[in-house]
């Protein structure tokens, strides 16, 4: 309605949440950015009140800087000091905190995704919302700090060792990511929980990688080759999958498209939702295989759901690079079972899985070897005695998952086409990658903004909350001194170094095969556990009362949010929300941490989802 009514109420909500912490000003931290804060309203309203002076305009331009962060400081830290602030335990005051910012932005959020999915919405006077004009101004402001993110996450195999000897941090417990301190009765509920959570992301997948169909988009470039191959099997027979680089993958649909009777423009149509089904049950089962912890595992099924690999498979359509990384993920842990069993009926797996993902995508197998052979290297660094004693067996078993190169290749040239030019392709991009392998590619990369701009200003990778998490994940898996988190650090660093070295018009292949879903579910568990909202502090309290409680919060914010998308309301029916949660809090104010975990995560979903969408739109 007016900007100025807006830096109105922007102002005036800094001075008071000043003024609040003066109140408190015996507590020494309250009264300094309570100062702050004030100074930064202040500093604010000084270009308005005497215009036209420059030094006055910068000192506007400090207050609106100094003004949040005092806030964020200050709220943050009441969080950690709370039994000094609030006399109630950091615990209960992170509980009260997220409680409250999920009841106000949830719905938000809801209404957000009702509209980038362009469903009917009723008309209001005020306030319309604009999601994709929303997002590109978000992504323009976050753009810097999407970009440091993503440097720090890239290179973080570089700093890390040197900032941890520094900082003298590894002091992690390395099974930290186990359930098996669990009590039996809560350990039941908790993972039952985490299950939900788990199924309750498929149709999240469904609605991101459907949502160009649902909206009648044409399919992805690559579409069109697919579709040409298919129709030259139905005219010349199932011979025409051999002109090409990935035969058994055409094999496969054609097999699909005749078992089930269907049309191949609508065969294609259905493959994404397959894909990004099959994602999220790999990315879950191989989490939970390496870290034994169901939230975890529920918590990057849930970041896959909408993550970077369903939007650009969704996008341009490239079905073989999608199918590949769930190959790879179920690869992996079968090579570290075969490893830790010895176990013939493993490795025949593990070698049938080498080959189904070198028939689908050269690229994928070539890269998933690099991660083992990784693996090995920093098992000879980290853990040398015992590796040095064990690692012929490791060697035999990667020696193995790579002698069906030597059938693909005699194949190859004696069946030619696409199949040989394939092969060429592979040796040209292998040689090219070889012959400008240097970080200065990265750093010619990072000069050109342009390329920034189109990679994390906008699109697929404009994704600075989940860099975050990626990043505190990455740095986390140091205290998971396992061979299975070492396998999951291999991964990181292939991809990254990769990145690194890689000339920047194949930069996009590196960039596709990073693991960020995993490394963010590892990220979120670590703040969890750092605002002490874990498993152990739940147990006590966890009950039926406790799951009631998670299901009136979720279905209040959902709630509402459905009427601010459908309805014509006015918009302050929003505070509904706090209000309810906060009778609800007076009279239960001692419930579990699984309310607050889980609303926590449903916002989380909620702000990658929306912004899936607009990427897709």
């Amino acid at each position: 309605m007016s900007p100025f009514l807006d830096w109105t109420a922007w102002v005036v909500s800094g001075n008071a949440f000043g003024w609040t912490c003066l109140a408190r000003s015996d507590v020494g931290f309250m009264l300094h950015l309570g100062v702050a804060t004030l100074a930064g309203s202040v500093l604010q309203v000084l270009p308005t009140v005497v215009p036209g002076h420059w030094s006055l305009l910068v000192a506007g331009q400090v207050g609106a800087v100094l003004m949040p962060c005092a806030v964020v400081t200050s709220t943050s830290l009441c969080i950690r000091k709370s039994r000094k602030v609030f006399s109630i335990s950091p615990a209960g005051a992170a509980r009260l905190f997220l409680t409250f910012f999920s009841a106000m932005v949830v719905p938000l959020q809801v209404w957000w995704i009702v509209g980038a999915s362009r469903l009917s919405i009723v008309p209001r006077t005020y306030p319309q919302v604009d999601v994709y004009a929303t997002f590109e101004r978000l992504w323009q402001m976050l753009l810097p700090v999407t970009t440091v993110l993503f440097i720090l996450l890239t290179t973080k195999w570089l700093w890390s060792p040197l900032a941890a000897k520094i900082a003298s941090v590894s002091k992690r417990p390395k099974n930290s990511y186990k359930d098996n301190t669990l009590q039996a009765e809560g350990e039941n509920y908790l993972r039952s929980g985490w299950r939900l959570l788990a199924v309750a992301s498929l149709p999240l997948a469904i609605m991101v990688s459907g949502y160009r169909w649902f909206h009648g988009y044409p399919l992805g470039d690559d579409a069109k080759y697919y579709s040409l191959i298919l129709r030259q099997m139905d005219a010349t027979g199932i011979y025409a999958a051999f002109s090409t680089e990935r035969p058994f993958l055409f094999l496969g649909l054609y097999a699909i498209e005749k078992a089930l009777g269907l049309e191949a423009s609508l065969l294609l149509r259905l493959v994404p939702l397959a894909l990004s089904i099959i994602l999220v049950a790999a990315v879950y089962y191989f989490t939970r295989f390496i870290t034994g912890s169901e939230k975890v595992a529920a918590l990057a099924a849930t970041f896959a759901a909408s993550s970077p690999h369903v939007t650009v498979g969704t996008e341009y359509f490239i079905v073989a690079n999608w199918l590949g990384i769930s190959l790879m993920m179920l690869f992996l842990c079968t090579v570290l079972k075969s490893v830790e069993t010895r176990s013939i009926s493993w490795v025949l797996l593990t070698i049938a899985l080498s080959i189904l993902t070198l028939a689908v995508h050269y690229f994928t197998w070539l890269f998933m070897i690099f991660v083992v052979l990784a693996y090995l290297l920093l098992g000879l660094m980290e853990d040398r005695p015992r590796f040095r004693r064990n690692i012929g067996f490791p060697i035999l078993l990667i020696s193995g998952c790579m002698v069906p190169i030597v059938p693909a290749l005699l194949v190859a040239y004696l069946v030619g086409g696409g199949l040989l030019a394939s092969l060429q392709l592979a040796k040209h991009m292998i040689g090219l990658f070889l012959a400008q392998a240097t970080p200065i590619n990265f750093v010619s990369f990072l000069m050109n903004y342009e390329r920034v701009q189109s990679y994390f200003g906008r699109e697929h990778y404009a994704i600075p909350l989940l860099f975050l998490l990626a990043l505190i994940g990455s740095i986390e898996l140091r205290g998971l001194k396992s061979d299975r988190g070492r396998l999951v650090r291999s991964w990181t660093l292939a991809s990254c170094i990769g990145l690194i070295m890689v000339y920047y018009n194949e930069w996009w292949r590196f960039l596709y095969m990073i693991p960020f879903e995993i490394l963010g579910a590892f990220g979120l568990a670590a703040l969890l556990r750092q605002l002490r909202l874990d498993e152990q502090s739940t147990i006590p309290t966890t009950n039926r009362n406790d799951l009631l409680m998670m299901g009136f919060q979720l279905a209040l914010f959902l709630a509402v949010g459905m009427v601010l998308a459908f309805s014509s309301m006015p918009s302050y029916i929003l505070l509904i929300c706090p209000v309810l949660i906060a009778f609800v809090k007076l009279y239960s104010p001692f419930e579990g941490d699984g309310a607050t975990v889980f609303v926590v995560v449903t916002f989380l979903a909620l702000e990658q989802v929306a912004r899936a969408l607009c990427v897709l739109a």
